[in-house]
């Protein structure tokens, strides 16, 4: 627990893709807004406009950008899933599994400094538009999206392979990514605002501060972006985990055919 001072608490979260910044705007002993400032995202050109041959599916044409995760970005009017909506969610996990299986084998990156082959999630997305994010205010470029993980279980109804979930958020690591994408496509300028929408009406606000380069002195050296994301939570449980001295299981237990 990190002790909560208004109207502003500061901390850092060392977590596997980096050193990430935090900043929490606070009032009335709750974060009102918190912003992430994240390690650099980027798009190569090279991962841009990539073909990809999916089963039943054909020819489809993705992006790959780095966020914290490697995500394949689809446009999902381009496999027929737009508008994106949660009542089809079953079938935009299928088809988002079958596509980001498929760049995994055709086309798979690599970051230049961490030990970390991708991609490994994906992220469909609607158009970016303009307008404005409050009535009456400027327009800034927002669009909506959805992404599609595995979650590493066994799908019983289809034997050999894994059953995959939605994010029902906009995706701190995904908005990363897709901000690197339209800044890699001219876009999304720096300094500009971003308002990413998910899949239930959910929003995050981003933004990429400038640019840096991620793996100075390698040969796969690139220009990366700096991203944040600002956004908001609310807690839904409170748990207390304990440990009997007489268990025989303190570490808890694996079983491997499952998890």
């Amino acid at each position: 627990m990190v002790p909560m001072c208004e109207p502003v608490t500061e901390f850092g979260l060392d977590v596997p893709a980096g050193l990430v910044r935090i900043h929490a705007e606070c009032r009335g002993g709750k974060a009102e807004r918190i912003t992430i400032h994240n390690e650099p995202a980027f798009c190569r050109p090279r991962d841009m406009d990539v073909t990809v041959n999916v089963p039943t599916l054909g020819d489809v044409k993705v992006d790959i950008a780095y966020g914290g995760m490697h995500y394949v970005i689809v446009d999902a009017a381009s496999v027929g899933l737009a508008p994106l909506d949660p009542s089809r969610g079953r079938e935009i996990c299928r088809l988002g599994e079958m596509i980001k299986v498929a760049t995994r084998e055709q086309h798979p990156v690599a970051h230049p400094t961490h030990d970390y082959p991708g991609p490994d999630i994906l992220v469909f997305r609607e158009p970016a538009t303009r307008r404005p994010a409050v009535p009456g205010g400027p327009p800034v470029l927002h669009a909506r999206n959805t992404v599609v993980m595995s979650n590493g279980v066994l799908d019983w109804e289809r034997p050999g392979t894994w059953t995959a979930m939605l994010d029902r958020s906009p995706c701190g690591t995904g908005t990363c990514a897709v901000m690197a994408q339209l800044h890699a496509r001219g876009e999304l300028a720096l300094g500009e605002d971003f308002v990413h929408e998910s899949i239930i009406g959910t929003e995050f606000i981003g933004r990429l501060h400038g640019t840096t380069s991620v793996g100075a002195g390698t040969d796969d050296e690139i220009v990366g972006v700096e991203p944040s994301v600002s956004g908001r939570a609310w807690i839904t449980a409170h748990a207390t985990v304990v440990c009997d001295p007489s268990d025989p299981f303190p570490e808890g237990y694996q079983v491997g055919d499952i998890w």
